[in-house]
């Protein structure tokens, strides 16, 4: 288990290369997964409401202005350079514009807790946030869509709230009270959480990178430009958020939790939402962004764990627990990227 978890979940930025590749030189056989990109989404939603501890719940509750203070820092930070960066690469109201704007409209990714853990970051406070970002996704992600993006296209947004809605919430909760309900599951699906989650996610890839392949090929010059945004974005929204945290007066912990909760979105579920809603090249534009999410905040990660953190005034690292976090209280999973 343990070596088919570190190949298929450990190996993701790899894969997803690989997955993509594949799905684009034989786009024809894999088009119709495109139906089920949805549902595997879903899946992995449901499986980080099956694996969530429910402890940290009870930490948000007992302290809830940190991560609240977090989270408004991803919801303002990320739209705002988002939107900036698409109208200077893309113009506004085009596919590949709201495809950047939607990387950042969405949650945060799972990943920012994973980069968080390696970058001897405040786990519990990064957790936390990314709760809050899921739960109120369903509303914020529809809203800025329809503000930034929608335009300058026919943005049904009803249909689109109830879409967020049924990939992101509805299967969390599900997880999440499934776990209460039977608490033993959680024991059983655990050690495979992280392995099932990738796989559901490169279904994910397959079926948004096989309906776009005759849009890209007909249009190849532009992945450059789309690599030099995304990568922008990403590295502006950490700096951004590290600046976030230092303004707010976070510890050195909080302050790596900050600069991942803004800077890792999770993007594969901007690639499903804005392909059904933009088209198949804004599509393109939020999966490129899921790998280089992937890579730039692993590096990012381990860069930062090489440097001490600085003492708080308290004596203490974690703002929500009072306490380091260690490395059994989290299980890694990929689910939100």
């Amino acid at each position: 288990m343990r070596l088919l978890t570190f190949v298929i979940a450990k190996l993701m930025p790899l894969w997803i290369v690989v997955v993509s590749l594949i799905a684009f030189h034989w786009s024809r056989t894999f088009i119709s997964w495109s139906g089920i990109s949805d549902d595997a989404l879903g899946f992995v939603l449901f499986m980080m409401g099956m694996t969530l501890e429910r402890q940290r719940l009870k930490q948000f509750l007992k302290r809830p202005i940190p991560p609240l203070l977090g989270s408004l820092g991803h919801w303002i930070i990320a739209p705002g350079v988002s939107v900036l960066l698409a109208w200077l690469f893309f113009g506004l109201h085009t596919q590949l514009a709201n495809g950047i704007i939607m990387n950042g409209v969405v949650p945060s990714g799972s990943s920012s807790n994973l980069n968080t853990l390696v970058a001897n970051g405040d786990l519990s406070l990064s957790v936390c946030m990314s709760g809050i970002d899921t739960l109120i996704a369903p509303l914020l992600t529809p809203a800025l869509s329809k503000l930034f993006a929608g335009q300058g296209v026919h943005l049904a947004y009803l249909p689109f709230v109830l879409k967020t809605a049924r990939i992101v919430f509805l299967p969390l909760v599900c997880g999440i009270l499934l776990q209460i309900v039977a608490p033993k599951i959680q024991t059983w699906v655990r050690p495979m959480s992280s392995m099932l989650s990738a796989l559901a996610l490169y279904v994910v890839v397959i079926g948004i990178v096989a309906p776009a392949s005759a849009s890209v090929s007909a249009h190849a010059a532009i992945l450059v430009p789309i690599f030099v945004c995304v990568i922008l974005q990403i590295l502006l929204q950490m700096g951004a958020g590290g600046l976030y945290a230092r303004l707010l007066k976070f510890d050195s912990s909080t302050l790596r939790s900050e600069l991942f909760e803004v800077g890792i979105c999770n993007t594969a579920l901007a690639a499903v939402l804005a392909t059904d809603a933009f088209g198949p090249l804004a599509g393109v534009a939020c999966m490129i962004n899921v790998v280089c999410c992937l890579v730039i905040g692993s590096f990012a990660a381990v860069f930062l764990s090489r440097i001490p953190l600085r003492p708080s005034k308290s004596g203490q690292s974690s703002v929500l627990a009072g306490q380091s976090i260690s490395d059994g209280d989290f299980v890694a999973s990929p689910d939100n990227i």
